[in-house]
């Protein structure tokens, strides 16, 4: 949907186009030969400039979304849909569309995104199913115990529920209240504003009990306006001589000039589980990237000694992970506050237990409302294994040296002394811990406590509680971080991207070949990229497949939210 054009050949005439199935994407964009042929999801902040520019581009006579497929993260949905939202209000065309909005579930976020548009449209055979938002972790101890496996965890304290999953065959209670007060705020969030672009205060909750809809029911309740399908939704776009344009072909097209003389602005992107060493991402596949230590410290390094940055923007998507490697990254936000360098942390959908940890000594902290935030705690321990060999028939033997050289070996259970040990290192980390975020937070080690002990927070209750400052996305991030570099009014600013991203191609070569090619041959790069189109589909899914999840102490216990 849209077509790819350059700087000189926009029409005159034009109907920007979103397509949700491609989904989000989180950093910055990838320089490429084949512009948006490889990013992996629309480039969110990108795009979202992109339409705040449209607003006030003649030749941009609306916008048409496609929704109901791919898939959306709380927080990235609210930032684009606050856009998509100021960019109806200016009385351009806009539209939305999908064949439904659920089938069996998971309408939505997709239907709350889509509610921006001035007109919403679904297909005939489509349903409204917005029956709002669930989360539910399994629980393996029955199956453990008949296996054999004993699980030996502790945590701090008791809403640090990571390892409940393990150790228990329900959710504990504080557990269960802290996660349903959660997610009512981000309910109430959702309702709230599909309220007010509905024109329906005080009915959507109704509704959405009522749910899943007809698209005749949706239409009668005043939820959808018009039944149709895509080809009929086009025609109705595509008046005189409009065209559809991609919004990310948009974005790179109108990309604005920097003036000479603006200020700098340094962005860094921590996006994913935290671990010592450097990040890992696949440009190609969708899967996972991390927030290695090394790479994110070695950025807000970088942006420290760099005279010409006036301000840090850290944008993290993180549910957390090693607390070592937390820490390394603490101290380098640390240092640029200790020079006078303004860090501004950017939430977006996740950024909790060590992704908090890193946030907590910036200038400034800003979150979504539906951000998943706070638990500060720490959990830890381990599997012992014993029962299980025995029932397998298999026998283990060795030799050590040190009293404790296996004091974290699965094939013993802790001794009363290991177990005192693992506890007392539980204490000295959540100590750290909630110490640390008191002094980036101003606030008292017992204030922090109060609201620590694992507990998760939307982005709503942590601005209530102290724990972020301000309630916005990336693009207010922007502004903050102007204030707080005291970049005057009238003055442009650039984003420089920490550390500088590389051609999406050159980066596979290099993870495949250690470095050791460049690529200048645009035949070649050409080349290799229909190759990755024909088998990425197979690799991505041996990747899922092979992948072995870990776990680490300071790692949040956020479950998936699943869209009813």
């Amino acid at each position: 949907m849209g077509k790819a054009v350059d700087n000189q050949s926009l029409p005159q005439e034009m109907i920007l186009t979103i397509d949700l199935s491609e989904g989000l994407f989180e950093g910055p964009t990838k320089a490429s030969y084949f512009s948006n042929s490889f990013q992996p999801g629309l480039p969110l902040h990108d795009a979202i400039d992109a339409l705040y520019r449209a607003q006030d581009d003649n030749r941009v006579k609306g916008l048409l979304i496609k929704a109901g497929q791919g898939p959306l993260q709380l927080a990235q949905a609210q930032e684009l849909r606050k856009a998509i939202h100021a960019f109806t209000k200016t009385g351009k065309w806009t539209a939305s569309f999908a064949e439904t909005y659920g089938e069996a579930g998971h309408g939505t976020l997709h239907y709350y995104l889509a509610s921006a548009a001035e007109t919403v449209w679904v297909q005939p055979s489509g349903d409204l199913d917005i029956s709002g938002f669930s989360m539910e972790s399994p629980y393996l101890r029955p199956v453990l115990d008949e296996l054999g496996i004993l699980p030996q965890f502790s945590q701090r304290h008791e809403y640090k529920g990571v390892m409940n999953m393990f150790t228990d065959d329900h959710m504990p209670a504080p557990v269960k209240q802290n996660t349903q007060g959660v997610l009512n705020s981000i309910f109430d969030v959702i309702e709230k504003e599909i309220s007010v672009s509905r024109e329906k205060p005080g009915e959507i909750g109704t509704l959405m009990d009522r749910s899943p809809l007809s698209a005749v029911e949706a239409i009668d309740a005043d939820l959808i306006d018009r039944v149709g399908y895509w080809d009929e939704i086009t025609d109705e776009a595509l008046t005189g001589d409009r065209e559809f344009i991609h919004l990310a072909d948009y974005a790179m097209s109108t990309t604005p000039e920097v003036s000479e003389g603006a200020s700098r602005i340094a962005v860094i992107y921590g996006i994913g589980e935290i671990h010592l060493g450097q990040s890992q991402g696949d440009a190609f596949f969708g899967g996972r990237t991390t927030m290695g230590s090394d790479t994110i410290a070695q950025a807000i390094s970088d942006a420290i000694d760099d005279d010409s940055i006036e301000a840090i923007i850290l944008r993290i998507d993180s549910p957390g992970g090693s607390y070592v490697a937390s820490d390394v990254m603490w101290r380098e936000v640390v240092r640029a506050k200790e020079v006078g360098k303004p860090v501004i942390i950017s939430m977006g959908d996740v950024a909790a237990s060590g992704g908090y940890f890193v946030s907590a000594p910036a200038h400034k902290i800003l979150a979504n409302p539906v951000t998943i935030t706070g638990s500060i705690g720490v959990a830890g321990g381990k599997m012992v294994l014993t029962d299980l060999w025995d029932k397998v028939g298999i026998k283990w033997d060795g030799v050590k040296a040190g009293e404790n050289a296996d004091l974290y070996s699965a094939n013993k259970a802790f001794t009363n002394e290991g177990w005192a040990r693992l506890q007392g290192s539980l204490d000295r980390i959540y100590e750290d811990f909630t110490v640390k975020v008191g002094e980036g937070r101003g606030k008292s080690q017992q204030e922090i406590h109060t609201i620590a002990k694992g507990q998760i927070w939307s982005g709503a209750q942590a601005k209530d509680n102290g724990l972020v400052d301000q309630l916005g996305g990336f693009r207010e991030a922007i502004q903050v971080a102007r204030e707080a570099a005291m970049i005057n009014e009238e003055l442009d600013h650039q984003l420089v991207y920490f550390p500088e991203p590389k051609d999406p191609i050159e980066e596979l070569l290099e993870n495949a070949m250690g470095g050791q090619m460049i690529l200048t041959d645009p035949a070649v790069v050409k080349s290799l990229s229909t190759l990755v189109k024909i088998t990425s589909p197979v690799l991505k899914t041996f990747e899922q497949t092979v992948q072995d999840p870990r776990t680490n102490v300071l790692n949040s216990r956020i479950t998936p939210i699943g869209q009813q």
